[in-house]
């Protein structure tokens, strides 16, 4: 049985190093993609508490009111209220033409995922771009009003693109596209800003030519100084309102940081149970964000052993195969997802100890594998945050697939 399984893997990684071949097999799964995820968009449409904050802020764009939702004025990063604005201001209110749009970039993430399969060989990269395309997340988070179906496409491109520009750094056009894009990204989730030191740190480090490395390095500040000039905007027009603490993106980190950390903390969304003392509902909107914050420092440093323990409880929820969320929590559902996330995560475990650490391709999926996963073990964990990383995991478990099926030994040599 095992040699059979290693004769067809031989067999298809034959058939995909055919160009032909491959890119045939590459529009069947873009297309198996878009039409699992329409069919949700139709059939089963949700929406969280968050989808109501991005369209009275995409409604307040269309209408030329001010950027406001619940008297706050830097509440949510504007990039997914002005991609719902744009289908607004065309199709009117409606949702579905927001979910089909958001099926298609989720199924183009499929196809993104696959090239970065291929940097390993063309049949990893079309069974990267298979299992992707089979990601439960990816499938039903598509179907909601949520930031993640764009992150997750705008995300995963730009790594690619960084891919491309480690191999061929003297390419300062895709330097350029790099680091816009992670801009567009910012402004989408802004909790991957800093995700781009320890990428560009890894592109740095991992050359080990002078001219190659000189090469990176001006790449990285050019990087670095194109999303900080895309990013300006933003930061201006926050600081005009609130004339203090100029480098910031939102006014919800502070709460979200301390519903995290406190004494109540579990782990998962606790904003309805905090009772807001008086001294903090007097203040404005840029004080309040950072009384939470000096509130949050505050535990931290007299409890590090719950923070500790609560790190290792939100990192549990990140991973788990199952979901936590109230209302999401049916038997067989879960039951399915752990069947189909129990293995992915062991294949991608092998993954990452088969593949050789200096290759360009393993920083750029480990590093944000491990910067998301440490960001929510101090911020909230949700199976909802790992969903931007998940082709990434994907990649890996293609190749732990791979690797595990190439070093099957034949029956002839086990006898």
């Amino acid at each position: 049985m095992l040699k059979f399984y290693r004769s067809i893997w031989k067999r298809f990684d034959f058939w995909a190093e055919n160009a032909t071949h491959y890119r045939c097999a590459l529009a069947g799964i873009f297309i198996f993609a878009l039409a699992v995820r329409v069919f949700a968009a139709i059939v089963h449409p949700y929406y969280l508490p968050d989808s109501a904050d991005y369209s009275a802020l995409a409604k307040a764009i269309v209408a030329g009111h001010a950027y406001e939702i619940h008297g706050q004025l830097a509440r949510r990063m504007p990039g997914y209220p002005v991609f719902v604005a744009g289908f607004y201001s065309i199709f009117g209110f409606h949702h579905l033409p927001i979910l089909l749009a958001q099926a298609v970039l989720s199924a183009l993430t499929t196809t993104f995922s696959a090239l970065l399969g291929r940097c390993v060989s063309p049949a990893t990269g079309l069974l990267s771009g298979a299992l992707t395309a089979l990601d439960p997340l990816g499938i039903g988070f598509s179907a909601s009003l949520l930031t993640e179906p764009l992150f997750t496409c705008v995300f995963i491109l730009s790594l690619y693109l960084l891919l491309q520009a480690m191999q061929r750094p003297n390419k300062w056009w895709i330097w350029l596209s790099f680091a816009v894009l992670w801009a567009i990204g910012v402004y989408i989730r802004a909790e991957v800003s800093l995700c781009l030191f320890p990428l560009l740190a890894w592109c740095v480090c991992l050359t080990r030519w002078r001219k190659d490395r000189m090469r990176f390095v001006i790449g990285g500040l050019l990087t670095l100084l194109v999303c900080f000039l895309c990013l300006l905007p933003w930061w201006v027009r926050n600081d005009q309102l609130f004339h203090q603490d100029f480098f910031r993106f939102t006014t919800m980190q502070g709460i979200s940081l301390y519903e995290s950390v406190y004494s109540g903390a579990t782990g998962g969304p606790r904003q309805s149970d905090l009772v807001i003392p008086p001294s903090i509902q007097r203040l404005n909107e840029s004080q309040r964000d950072l009384a939470w914050t000096n509130r949050a420092f505050t535990d931290m440093a007299r409890h590090p052993a719950r923070v500790i323990r609560l790190a290792f409880v939100k990192i549990a929820r990140t991973w788990s195969p199952w979901l936590h969320a109230r209302g999401y929590t049916n038997m067989w559902l879960n039951a399915a997802l752990t069947l189909w996330y129990s293995p992915l995560f062991i294949l991608a475990i092998i993954g990452m100890c088969r593949y050789p650490v200096r290759s360009p391709l393993f920083g750029v999926l480990l590093v944000p594998i491990v910067y998301f996963t440490l960001m929510h073990a101090v911020f909230l964990g949700s199976v909802r945050y790992r969903v931007p990383v998940m082709p990434l995991v994907v990649v890996f478990a293609a190749i732990g697939m791979a690797g595990t099926i190439r070093r099957v030994p034949d029956a002839a040599a086990a006898v």
